[in-house]
């Protein structure tokens, strides 16, 4: 379905409910799994991202009922049998990085893939990560890539050692299961990039009862931990209230956000400070965000810890009178499609310059014109383009129906607001 933006004739003062956070979601189902006895997920998202990990977690016979607000999480890991697995990701780069490392510490033979496009994203860095631990893991087709066949049913204490510039998650995913298999430590090669992501799979992690520490590019954790809560609040998504913070920047309207925590450890929250260095005006309450906008303005930005921003960042940039450089961009060309380049042509279709090498993007700001937007099957290229349509008239979107990976009502309260 391709979709016509109506821009704000004024601007507006709105406010807003924003989702569950995607991530915290998908870390505490994780968690779940591996707590004995009952959880409830308060609060969490649904969309296709989460849904295709409830799915993959439904297969393996872990019990969940989930109603309108919550995900009831009924037994745990050891009830699943020995027997062969089919675990489909889809799409979800999140889900078959979690399920891979969970694979390999439950009974059976499990086979582990997505579709074609997620079959195309490099996988090598986690497996060989797992396999330090003992774990047993083919490639079934194509070496270093999905489809996976795990046939391990346990891991063994002791350090595991994985590339720091080209996952977050693959820390997350070994992090979560580290506490079933006793005393791990997980050190650190290299530069390390999207910290603010291990961040919150500690935190999550916390709040479940295991305590990790972080230390000089080392994670250690104990052995004899157990994950033991009860019920876990999945806070406000900041990756889907950032592309209302910038069309409060960019339309000089004031827009508050509620279900946000102020405090939390989303590396999202980061874009927050740039707002301000465009110029926009940041008032943090008591679980919510206002954006008062005054206009945007070019600025340089290094944005490695929090990618998924960099193309609602790109899309006000556009906007900017003067040159926007982005560093810290080498990880987006490895996600849903190549974004930088995504990126690019479509700035280009807008009459928008840019330049980019491996890990800069500079953008030249000025006068975009509305044109119809090519997403690419990303649902982030969908909704940052979005942000354009509240300014232009012109903007169309194409197969608006992307947005449901992370964000379902994005149209609905895009409408709305």
């Amino acid at each position: 379905m391709n979709l016509q933006i109506r821009p704000l004739k004024n601007a507006v003062t709105e406010t807003i409910n924003i989702p569950g956070s995607k991530s915290y979601t998908n870390r505490s189902l994780i968690l779940a799994a591996l707590t004995k006895g009952t959880v409830i997920l308060n609060n969490p998202l649904f969309s296709d991202d989460t849904n295709y990990l409830i799915d993959c977690l439904k297969v393996l016979g872990i019990k969940l009922i989930v109603s309108k607000n919550n995900i009831k999480v009924s037994g745990d890991i050891s009830q699943i049998k020995e027997k062969k697995y089919d675990l489909n990701a889809q799409l979800s780069g999140t889900t078959i990085r979690f399920m891979l490392a969970l694979s390999c510490i439950i009974p059976g033979v499990k086979k582990i893939y997505g579709e074609e496009g997620l079959n195309k994203r490099p996988i090598k860095e986690l497996v060989e990560g797992l396999r330090q631990l003992g774990a047993e893991i083919e490639y079934l087709e194509k070496e270093e890539f999905p489809p996976l066949l795990v046939k391990s049913s346990k891991l063994k204490e002791g350090v595991t050692k994985l590339k720091g510039d080209i996952s977050s998650q693959y820390f997350s995913a070994i992090l979560m299961i580290a506490p079933i298999i006793g005393g791990v430590t997980i050190q650190v090669l290299g530069k390390q990039i999207s910290k603010p992501y291990i961040d919150m799979t500690i935190d999550t992690m916390e709040k479940f009862g295991v305590k990790v520490v972080n230390h000089n590019k080392k994670y250690l954790i104990k052995d004899g931990q157990k994950y033991l809560a009860k019920n876990y609040l999945v806070e406000g998504d900041y990756s889907s209230a950032g592309y209302f913070f910038a069309i409060a920047a960019l339309t000089k309207s004031k827009i508050t956000v509620k279900n946000l925590n102020s405090k939390s450890k989303q590396a999202d929250t980061r874009f927050l400070k740039i707002l301000e260095e465009m110029g926009a005006k940041v008032i943090k309450g008591k679980d919510q965000i206002t954006i008062i906008g005054h206009g945007v303005k070019p600025v340089k930005v290094n944005m490695e810890d929090f990618p998924d921003q960099v193309q609602t960042l790109a899309v006000l940039a556009s906007f900017a009178k003067g040159e926007t450089i982005i560093d810290g961009i080498k990880s987006l060309r490895v996600k849903e499609t190549e974004r930088v380049k995504a990126l690019q042509t479509e700035l280009s279709k807008m009459g928008i310059r840019t330049e980019s090498s491996e890990n800069r993007l500079v953008i030249y700001g000025g006068n975009p014109r509305g044109v119809i937007i090519d997403t690419y099957n990303d649902h982030r290229m969908a909704m940052s383009f979005a942000i354009a349509g509240a300014k232009l008239g012109g903007v169309i979107i194409k197969n608006t129906e992307v947005v449901s990976k992370t964000f379902p009502d994005f149209w609905k309260i895009l409408g709305s607001a």
